[in-house]
C-alpha cells in the first residue's frame, strides 16, 4: 500500500519542548521554521521525502478532496462511509486485526481499516478519538491508493491544524508534527543541497531509533552548554511568558527585540572586558543621577522643625536657670 518505510518509526514519544519550540518558530505565513540554526521551509516534496510518500500526482488520480458529501455519495460508497464513521482507533485496530483477506471484499475492508487507522494515530493526529472527517476521502478509488499525492494530503492538514492552533492560541496541535522534526533534523544536519547517500529519502530511515534519541539528547545538551538549540530558545520563552504573567502592566519589548536577544544568547555571548567597564561606569552615572534627583525638601516643614527646636532649647534653658 506504500506505507512500508513508516515501520521505522520510534516506539517511543518524543521530546515536547522541542515540538512546541518548533510550533513557536514555524510561520503560518510563509511556511518556514525560523530558528536560530538556520530557516527551514516546509513544502510537500520535503514531507514526501521525510516519510516515504508520494509527492507527485499521478496523471490517471487526483488530489483527495477535503471532505466527503453523504448526499453526492452513490449506494456502495454510503454504505461504506456510514460503515466507518465514528470509528475510533481501538475500534480500527481491531477490525484490522480481525479481518482476514482471503477475498477481494475482505482486503478492501482491511485497506480501508489500515488506512484510517495510519491516519489517525500518525498522518493526520488528532485529539479526539474518532478519526477526522478529512480521512474519509482515502476510502475510495482503491485501485489507485498508491498513485494519489499522500505527502500533499499530510501537508494541507498540517498546516491547517498548525493556522488554527497559532490563530486560537491552543496547547495542542493536531497533524503529523513528526514531519516537522525530521524535516528540521534533517536540514541542520546535511543542508538543503546533500548529495551524500546517508542523506537521500526517506529520510525516515536514518532519523529513526537511536540517531533521533541522539539528535534530541543533543539539544538538551547544548541549551546547557553553549546555550543554544530548540531546547534553549524555549526556556528563553517560557522565562518571557511566566514575565508577563507576573507582570501584565508592564510594557514588554516586542518580538523582534526579543529575538535579537535570543539569538545573541544562543550564541554562548560573553562580554569583554571594555564592555564590562562601560556597564560599571553605567551604573555609576545612573546612582548620581538618583542622587541628583532627590525631591526637594518642603519649606513649610522644615521652618516647623527649626522652630519646635528653637522652643524646646528655651525651655531647657529656663530650667536650668
Amino acid at each position: 500500500m506504500g506505507f512500508g518505510v513508516l515501520s521505522n518509526l520510534p516506539n517511543y514519544y518524543l521530546k515536547q519542548k522541542v515540538l512546541k519550540e518548533l510550533f513557536n518558530r514555524f510561520d503560518i505565513y510563509d511556511n518556514t521554521i525560523h530558528a536560530v540554526a538556520g530557516e527551514v521551509e516546509i513544502t510537500t516534496k520535503k514531507i514526501g521525502d521525510a516519510l516515504g510518500l508520494s509527492s507527485i500526482v499521478h496523471p490517471i488520480s487526483t488530489p483527495f478532496p477535503d471532505k466527503v458529501v453523504p448526499k453526492e455519495l452513490g449506494d456502495e460508497d454510503f454504505a461504506v462511509y456510514k460503515f466507518f464513521q465514528g470509528k475510533t482507533q481501538a475500534q480500527l485496530g481491531k477490525l484490522i486485526m480481525d479481518t482476514p483477506v482471503d477475498t477481494v471484499k475482505n482486503k478492501r475492508l482491511f485497506m480501508r481499516a489500515f488506512l484510517l487507522f495510519i491516519q489517525k494515530c500518525f498522518l493526520l493526529t488528532t485529539s479526539s478519538a474518532n478519526v477526522t472527517p478529512r480521512a474519509y476521502p482515502t476510502l475510495y478509488d482503491m485501485e489507485n491508493t498508491k498513485q494519489r499525492n499522500w505527502a500533499l494530503h499530510v501537508h494541507n492538514f498540517l498546516l491547517e491544524e498548525l493556522k488554527k492552533a497559532k490563530e486560537n492560541k491552543t496547547k495542542s496541535v493536531h497533524g503529523c508534527c513528526y514531519a516537522l522534526l525530521i524535516i528540521y533534523f534533517h536540514e541542520t544536519q546535511f543542508g538543503k543541497n546533500s548529495r551524500e547517500h546517508i542523506a537521500q529519502p526517506p529520510w525516515i530511515h536514518y532519523w529513526s531509533g537511536r540517531t533521533l534519541w541522539d539528535r534530541i539528547k543533543q539539544e538538551k545538551r547544548d541549551a546547557a552548554v553553549s546555550r543554544s538549540g530548540l531546547v534553549w530558545t524555549g526556556k528563553l520563552r517560557a522565562e518571557k511568558e511566566r514575565k508577563q504573567k507576573k507582570n501584565p502592566k508592564k510594557s514588554t519589548s516586542s518580538e523582534s527585540e526579543w529575538e535579537s536577544e535570543s539569538e545573541t544568547d544562543t550564541e554562548g555571548y560573553v562580554p569583554d572586558e571594555s564592555e564590562e567597564d562601560s556597564d560599571s561606569e553605567k551604573t555609576r552615572s545612573e546612582e548620581l543621577v538618583q542622587r541628583n534627583t532627590r525631591p526637594e525638601p518642603n519649606l513649610a516643614q522644615e521652618e516647623r522643625r527649626s522652630k519646635k527646636k528653637h522652643e524646646s532649647n528655651n525651655a531647657t534653658e529656663g530650667f536650668s536657670g
